[in-house]
């Protein structure tokens, strides 16, 4: 499978995001005395998922920058509890930009998947809308980095995924053609459509099972299934 290029998101896909984000949360919610002001973590945590979500969206269509996503979603956070306080928001998103990428946790089976497929010799990538400076860091951390040659971060080229630009930006660097290169995300829309229209083959990581599936869509549950997945969409 020497020829075949494979493109892989990376939060929510390898590195779990989810659980990540949590620990990351809760650490600083202790610590920076919120849960004196506020009863329960998971009321934060809740709040903290509902405002970051609704900011990603609108960043990801250009409507905001990372400096006001990332100072905002903790203020607007904060607000649900009235708490009006911008040093406070500000020290928390800079704790949670100094804790999080150095969080560990992978999705089941990540490192035995990736394994597996450099065993057969596909060439791997990584295509991401998160920011540079830490996307870097959690691969190094994970220990996710020697497995890719190419890391392609969405604001390097100036647009977010879905854009067709981002992976024809990416499959310029790696050198490869779109009959020869496969998107793997978990976001149906951005990584897997998005993919699809810019004219390469895609696997839909649909760990959540919430996503309606079209007929001859080609998804995957979990990790362990992609090798076999691949197998049927390159046939010859």
């Amino acid at each position: 499978m020497k020829d075949y290029h494979l493109f892989f998101d990376l939060d929510h896909t390898l590195w779990d995001f989810e659980t990540n984000s949590k620990e990351t949360l809760k650490l600083i919610f202790n610590e920076s005395g919120l849960n004196e002001q506020i009863k329960e973590f998971s009321s934060f945590h809740m709040a903290y998922k509902n405002v970051n979500r609704k900011l990603w969206r609108m960043y990801g269509v250009g409507q905001l920058t990372k400096e006001v996503l990332r100072s905002k979603r903790f203020i607007d956070t904060l607000s649900n509890f009235n708490i009006k306080d911008e040093a406070l928001a500000e020290k928390l998103s800079q704790d949670y930009l100094d804790i999080s990428p150095y969080q560990k946790n992978l999705f089941p089976g990540a490192i035995e998947m990736l394994d597996g497929l450099k065993s057969q010799n596909y060439q791997m990538h990584i295509i991401t809308n998160g920011f540079k400076e830490v996307q870097h860091i959690k691969l190094r951390e994970a220990g996710l980095k020697p497995y890719f040659d190419i890391i392609v971060c969405s604001e390097e080229v100036g647009v977010n995924k879905p854009n067709p630009l981002v992976f024809n930006h990416a499959m310029e660097k790696a050198g490869v053609l779109k009959d020869k290169s496969v998107m793997i995300g978990d976001d149906y829309h951005v990584d897997y459509r998005g993919a699809l229209d810019a004219g390469m083959k895609a696997v839909f990581f649909n760990h959540r099972g919430n996503q309606k599936i079209r007929k001859g869509d080609v998804a995957i549950n979990q990790l362990s299934e992609l090798q076999g997945r691949l197998s049927w969409i390159l046939r010859d």
